[in-house]
């Protein structure tokens, strides 16, 4: 249904603006954070939430409504992310070149910053 994953994902958005505070100022801090990131930019995730992409229009990650952050960091990266507990795998392909961190609060919001800014910084062929 055409629409339908945006308008679910505003749904989280508003449960997090109601419910939990802290979290949407942690995704507010990512966000303007990774937006002062050179040649980064943000759009409409085809899926809901927030993409974050390259000057070339690569997606670098994307947030949801309810402050779950997934980054293409590569395989090796996400691997060792994940092992040592740093990182979740990506909710939907866990064995992929994704991760997954939930941000909570604004302290989380660094981390998640510093997974776009590698994600960035490769060259996308991970």
């Amino acid at each position: 249904m055409p629409g339908f994953p945006q308008f679910f994902d505003a749904v989280l958005l508003m449960g997090t603006a109601a419910f939990n505070r802290d979290r949407l100022a942690g995704m507010e801090r990512l966000e303007a954070g990774a937006l002062q990131l050179t040649g980064v930019r943000s759009k409409v995730h085809r899926f809901g939430g927030i993409e974050f992409v390259d000057k070339n229009g690569r997606e670098l990650g994307h947030l949801h409504g309810n402050g779950l952050l997934d980054v293409s960091i590569g395989r090796l990266a996400a691997e060792s992310l994940i092992k040592s507990g740093k990182a979740l795998p990506h909710h939907i392909f866990p064995r992929s070149k994704w991760v997954s961190l939930q941000i909570e609060s604004e302290a989380d919001a660094s981390f998640g910053l510093a997974l776009i800014l590698k994600a960035n910084e490769s060259d996308g062929i991970q």
